[in-house]
């Protein structure tokens, strides 16, 4: 069934034309020409593991691939490529089929391809199940086709795990479904967005407006409570400051990479009022709640602490795949891990949106335009911090002191 599902796969990237550029086109085709057809076949004629030794099997799968390329492909159809796949997929179906049936009135033990059928039945078991690692692993293909350039292929990939999470979701309670979601639905929406402004800075605020909706509907649901989402002001005063400076920090660092135009035409207050709304209550706030609040929480709930970390971490460095650069990727990568560790020290949404904002503030306006000030406005930050947490030591003791 797996020889038949990878064949299914090829035909499909033959036969779409937004999937028919893909890089995975080429070698899967090769591989399901040259081997699958022979394995299939091989698999239907000798269906006992005795009947050839490994190495021979193996020189069969090749050469009854070829054979049957010749005379079910080529010679039927002509050298064009889609009678070519349809004809071959065509024929591994009714070979696997045979195969199967032969193979079924044999003891377990006797069957051949006995090892590589565990590994098949384990990975057909988390495509039937509907295992969130395959959706993962959809989200990751969907951004490596933008990083690659093939825009229309990735928005069919995030297209088919949208609608198979949505089903998921409306079917499971498992909340991991729904922080998936939020994942494939944010590319759709980000892409499929028309640009209404020259001014790209307010493209910001129309891609993130839609995505209150969902975020809207999971706290109307309360699959999170409110302290796990990090609805709380607690402490804000307190981190406030060093919010601030590792946004200031973070923002310097994504520049040394990046290296991108200031988003706003001048330097003038009101342009950073502008910016500092749009990146603070919009980027900010919507990205640290599908990452931190929502997906980071269910995954450290699900696989541990570092696990659920590290896969918040590299998922959000993966959604950073527009920009077509691996450094960037590896950056933002360690930035999630910042941020989240930022998150489980605080239980805020708030401060860890801010600090998101304040990097893309810094990132954007603040180092291309006083680079030089960085540093003394990060000193400051500091600064403040280290006075804010003395002055909470110090009534807490006092508190202490009074109680006694």
């Amino acid at each position: 069934m797996a020889a038949v599902a990878i064949a299914a796969t090829t035909l499909v990237l033959t036969l779409a034309p937004a999937l028919e550029d893909l890089p995975l086109r080429v070698p899967l085709g090769l591989f399901t020409l040259l081997f699958l057809s022979g394995y299939t076949l091989t698999a239907a004629v000798f269906p006992r593991r005795d009947d050839l030794s490994p190495l021979l099997r193996a020189v069969f799968c090749v050469g009854l691939g070829a054979v049957a390329l010749l005379p079910v492909g080529l010679d039927n159809w002509g050298i064009r490529l889609n009678p070519v796949m349809i004809s071959i997929s065509a024929f591994i179906a009714v070979s696997a089929i045979i195969a199967y049936l032969r193979q079924m009135r044999l003891p377990a033990e006797d069957r051949s391809g006995g090892e590589v059928s565990r590994y098949l039945i384990s990975l057909e078991e988390v495509l039937v199940s509907g295992h969130p690692l395959l959706f993962v692993l959809l989200i990751a293909l969907g951004e490596l086709l933008i990083f690659w350039d093939h825009m229309e292929a990735a928005m069919v990939v995030h297209g088919i795990n949208l609608i198979g999470l949505v089903l998921l979701t409306a079917f499971m309670e498992d909340r991991i479904y729904q922080a998936l979601m939020l994942l494939p639905l944010f590319r759709l929406l980000n892409v499929a967005m028309p640009v209404f402004f020259e001014l790209t800075l307010y493209s910001y605020a129309l891609v993130y407006i839609p995505m209150f909706i969902p975020a809207y509907l999971i706290i109307k649901e309360k699959r999170l409570s409110y302290e796990e989402m990090g609805l709380t002001t607690a402490g804000f005063l307190v981190y406030l400051p060093v919010a601030v400076a590792l946004g200031l920090l973070m923002g310097w660092g994504e520049y040394q990479v990046l290296h991108p135009q200031m988003l706003t035409p001048g330097q003038d207050l009101m342009s950073l009022v502008k910016l500092s709304l749009i990146m603070i209550f919009f980027v900010g706030l919507i990205e640290e709640f599908v990452f931190r609040s929502v997906l980071q929480t269910v995954l450290v709930d699900r696989m541990g602490l570092v696990k659920g970390l590290l896969g918040t971490s590299l998922i959000f460095g993966m959604m950073h795949s527009g920009y077509g650069m691996f450094s960037e990727l590896i950056f933002v990568f360690f930035a999630g891990i910042v941020f989240g560790i930022f998150f489980l020290k605080t239980n805020s949404l708030v401060l860890v949106a801010l600090s998101h904002g304040v990097t893309n503030i810094s990132l954007f306006m603040v180092v291309p335009a006083f680079s030089g000030s960085l540093i003394v406005l990060a000193a400051a930050a500091c600064g403040l911090f280290m006075i804010s947490a003395l002055g909470t030591m110090l009534s807490r003791r006092r508190r202490s002191w009074d109680a006694n």
